[in-house]
């Protein structure tokens, strides 16, 4: 009920010895239909795990059912991915849970902003996704005992707020947690968006109105982030971290032919050493620092980038560097599996600038498992937060790209043996820190604190798991 003192849910609890019928909803704006960004990653990471953690649940008396939510988008869409959405929406109801369509400000494509990021729009777009968005996990909550919501980056900032405005007229009991993915001074200096400012400050502050809104933070810094520059306060925040599925086929160990094809296919060289860098067509991603230092190495390597939409300033910097490069403006992520298995592939960088978290780093290491890539990062960020300098992985300055071909000649002139052990530590870091097992079952300990315990030991138990089919 609400009082004076703020919004209050007091709702009866199950008695000790009884199953919890527990709802986990994602609000999101890519993964099911499309493929994208951080997001999207996120969205397939939890819909891949979720079906074990719902078996090792169930045998604790904890019973889950996962729902998603995710803005319509336009069947002609150049990111739509109609394969992955069937195959997504079976599994989703083979756990029985459903997926919904939201709205949003637009006619089913990524809206425009005069100002900052424009492809999250503005204020009335974030509007109209979270209403929509606190309506239907309100009306999947309703269903259930007790539920927990994720939602995913600004679209859904306001999302908390409607949803604990409303969640007693709907007789729910729903803890929504702000996923905050990325901010507007991270992503919009040096001149910000001033309404990303303002709804992302109301998704921030408004967990100290009520406890059954929190903050989830996806990186150490991220978490400091939001404290120091936001005024979060730190006992509103609950870890979201992000990670991977390592026993997922995605991560499949693919034969040499089938590697030498995918090459060839996209006619990069198989004779020569290969440094790799992907992601979205952003300039904070900095594959301007990966391309000159590419070519301070001097043909000693050949550089690819395969971004997506196209980025001219990337072909045009090329021609000006004099650097034979390959630059790939599609996302094909067979290739970049390919590409981090390849036996020539020296290194795999992820240089952007200030990046919240990246799962590029883990996704390196578990592809890398056996030969090819070893991972290399900026030291600002979530991304530093991920290596141990020279033990798992390398860390270089950011926008230095004489730190950073040095960094590639180091790895150049490493034995074998070297590499091989700098493999096995950085699969024993994605296995200890960044599965998606472990952070889902961390996040609904630190929400839901009567599961801790079993929570604990399904995570136990699936670690095992993983130990095992990847050996």
């Amino acid at each position: 009920m609400q009082t004076e003192k703020g919004f209050q849910n007091e709702r009866t609890r199950p008695a000790q010895g009884s199953r919890l019928d527990l709802a986990i909803i994602h609000l999101t704006f890519e993964g099911i239909q499309t493929f994208g960004g951080g997001v999207a990653t996120v969205t397939r990471g939890h819909l891949g795990a979720l079906p074990t953690i719902k078996d090792e649940l169930a045998k604790e008396g904890v019973d889950i059912t996962p729902y998603f939510a995710e803005i319509a988008y336009a069947k002609g869409h150049e990111r739509r991915d109609p394969q992955f959405q069937k195959q997504a929406e079976e599994q989703i109801a083979r756990m029985g849970g459903r997926f919904e369509y939201l709205i949003n400000f637009t006619q089913g494509y990524l809206p425009s902003a005069p100002w900052g990021v424009a492809d999250i729009g503005d204020i009335e777009n974030w509007k109209a996704s979270s209403a929509a968005g606190a309506a239907v996990a309100l009306n999947m909550a309703r269903r259930h005992q007790m539920a927990v919501a994720y939602c995913h980056d600004s679209l859904f900032a306001l999302a908390p707020l409607y949803a604990t405005l409303q969640e007693d007229a709907c007789d729910a009991d729903l803890t929504a947690i702000y996923v905050v993915h990325a901010t507007a001074l991270t992503h919009e200096l040096p001149l910000p968006n001033p309404q990303r400012l303002m709804v992302e400050s109301v998704g921030i502050h408004w967990p100290k109105v009520t406890p059954k809104a929190k903050l989830g933070y996806i990186s150490k810094f991220m978490s400091r982030h939001i404290i120091e520059d936001y005024g979060a306060r730190a006992e509103n925040m609950v870890p979201t971290g992000n990670g991977v599925n390592p026993i997922s086929p995605a991560f499949r160990l693919r034969d040499r032919n089938q590697i030498v094809g995918k090459l060839q296919q996209y006619k990069i060289p198989t004779d020569k050493p290969l440094i790799f860098s992907w992601g979205r067509s952003v300039a904070y991603k900095r594959y301007d620092i990966f391309l000159k230092a590419a070519a301070k190495l001097k043909g000693k390597v050949h550089a690819v980038v395969m971004v997506s939409p196209e980025y001219p300033e990337l072909s045009d910097l090329a021609r000006q560097l004099g650097l034979d490069a390959s630059l790939i403006f599609a996302f094909d992520p067979e290739l970049v599996a390919c590409i981090l298995q390849w036996e020539k592939t020296i290194a795999a960088a992820s240089l952007a600038y200030l990046e919240p978290f990246g799962l590029t780093p883990v996704e390196i290491r578990i592809h890398g498992r056996r030969q090819g890539a070893l991972v290399v990062v900026s030291d600002t960020g979530g991304l530093a937060e991920q290596v141990r300098d020279g033990v798992d992985g390398f860390v270089t300055r950011q926008d230095d790209p004489d730190d950073v071909a040095r960094t590639f000649q180091r790895i150049l002139d490493m034995s074998e043996r070297e590499k091989e052990a700098i493999r096995r530590a950085g699969l024993q870091t994605v296995l200890d820190h960044y599965t998606w097992s472990s952070q889902i079952l961390t996040t609904l300990s630190a929400v839901v604190p009567q599961i801790t315990e079993a929570a604990s030991r399904a995570r136990d138990r699936i670690s095992r798991q993983v130990l095992n089919e990847l050996r």
